[in-house]
């Protein structure tokens, strides 16, 4: 009996520690799960090893973000949608997924979506002087810049060569400029006129008054509203049934998400209101926006796409220039082999962005109504993570590296690759990486030789190597591919 009751007991246990085990395996798939490891795996761009990561809503407190939301894509879906804080320090109204935040320059990406469309039905080549499709009004070329012309590809990548790269918006509705006087930057217009300012087709030139030309050629060619356009060619067959434009004011609802500046303090006016629609001027929750990108990625994959054709889709995803990471309407990433797509917004007192794989289905979308991205940056690395995006490194310092000054001013200098100079300063500490007039970036350690690129696309690593004699000699920096820039001076 005492063996047989004890053959029992441990058929019990065993039962018991079995559904245990599998209750343990189902509740890691949930998306429950999946929810609060991305809430609570907030990390640096170089997690230090044995230090928590951060949880979201303490991230918030610490960069005084009053709201946030997200939407994250995993298998060609949105698997779950989230909102944080409040869309008004003053009222405490809570965000939530049907609250609409200004997407600003990610409006370019359904922009882009929009143009390549009308190609696909029209047979519009991209290709084509801009000048043969508007009609309402012509851009005024300089030979000397532009002796064969821009065209709308050019337009759609900032590779047109031309000014204006952004747009500050409008306290209130009163006296909206029209999208010629934009682009005259005549009043009541507060931006500057819309000029070549360098040759076509050479480098990448960031331009949202190219994008408004690209507006205009749009309502041109259609014979009607820019918005109404994209409300029935876009928003309408995804159901994207929240998202509307600045300049329409009977669309706004009472769920909408309020302008906060760096102290945290709710903008006077509350938004400002953009009438450069295809720039800057949307209004979208991150759901609505994410079925659009997943529309692209089901394009990409010869799926049941409702947009754009598979042809569309690969120009979309296509760099113009060689070397460059600006494709149309969207700006590129490789990771390993694996190509992302990717595109950040900055309205006043808004910040967005959004990252998809362009052959995995995954995906997030991450939007908040204040100034802070480096939270953006942090979550988009956590879900990355969380859920295994391909070609995505883990950047993890097996111990805090501390540098002092004296180590860091090693690789001070300039290092050269072709024609290109890249200069290796120190500020307060910290090495910092530049191009003059191009970009500049702090570098991260990693350890004592490598270093990440911090808020730098593509992400882009740094190594610096050592003589025999222990002096540096050169870098190598790897961003997509490895390349090695010489110490001259």
């Amino acid at each position: 009996m005492k063996i047989k009751t004890l053959f029992l007991l441990l058929l019990c246990q065993m039962f018991i520690m079995t559904n245990v085990l599998a209750q343990n395996i189902q509740e890691r798939d949930s998306i429950q799960y999946r929810i609060k490891q991305v809430e609570n795996s907030l990390s640096p761009i170089v997690r230090i090893a044995g230090k928590p990561l951060w949880n979201i809503e303490e991230r918030m407190q610490d960069y005084n973000l009053a709201g946030l939301s997200i939407a994250v894509i995993n298998d060609f879906q949105v698997e779950w949608a989230k909102g944080y804080g409040v869309t008004n320090v003053e009222t405490k109204t809570k965000v939530n997924t049907e609250t609409v935040f200004q997407a600003a320059s990610m409006s370019k990406t359904v922009n882009a979506v929009a143009l390549l469309k009308i190609a696909d039905k029209q047979n519009i080549s991209l290709d084509s002087n801009i000048n043969s499709l508007l009609t309402s009004w012509k851009f005024p070329y300089n030979e000397s810049i532009n002796n064969e012309g821009i065209t709308l590809r050019q337009l759609l990548s900032h590779t047109a060569g031309l000014s204006t790269h952004g747009f500050g918006g409008y306290k209130n509705s009163k006296d909206l400029p029209s999208i010629i006087e934009i682009l005259e930057g005549v009043k009541p217009a507060n931006s500057e006129k819309v000029l070549p300012i360098i040759p076509p087709n050479q480098e990448f030139k960031y331009s949202g008054g190219g994008t408004m030309l690209s507006q205009l050629i749009l309502s041109d060619i259609q014979n009607s509203s820019y918005e109404a356009f994209v409300e029935e060619n876009i928003f309408q067959p995804l159901q994207m049934n929240s998202s509307f434009y600045s300049v329409e004011l009977d669309k706004y609802p009472d769920q909408i998400a309020c302008g906060h500046l760096d102290n945290g303090k709710v903008l006077k006016n509350k938004y400002n209101i953009y009438p450069e629609s295809a720039a800057a001027g949307l209004w979208v929750t991150p759901t609505e926006l994410a079925k659009l990108l997943i529309d692209i990625q089901l394009s990409l994959a010869n799926k049941n796409s409702m947009l754009l054709s598979n042809y569309s889709a690969e120009q979309m995803i296509t760099p113009t220039l060689k070397n460059e990471v600006s494709a149309l309407g969207t700006f590129i990433e490789n990771h390993n082999g694996e190509k992302y797509a990717q595109h950040s917004g900055a309205n006043k007192a808004f910040r967005a962005k959004y990252y998809f794989g362009t052959s995995c289905g995954k995906g997030v979308v991450v939007m908040v109504n204040g100034t802070n991205t480096e939270i953006i940056e942090e979550i988009i690395r956590s879900v990355a993570i969380v859920y295994d995006w391909p070609g995505f490194e883990l950047y993890e310092s097996s111990d805090e590296t501390i540098l002092t000054e004296s180590n860091l001013t090693n690789y001070i200098g300039t290092y050269s690759l072709d024609n290109r100079n890249l200069q290796i300063i120190l500020e307060d500490g910290v090495l910092v990486a530049q191009e003059r007039k191009k970009w500049r970036a702090n570098l991260i350690p990693a350890t004592e030789t490598s270093f990440i690129v911090e808020n730098v696309r593509p992400q882009a690593t740094v190594e610096f190597i050592n003589d025999e004699n222990g002096k540096v000699t050169k870098l190598l920096m790897q961003q997509g591919e490895h390349y090695e820039w010489l110490k001259t001076e």
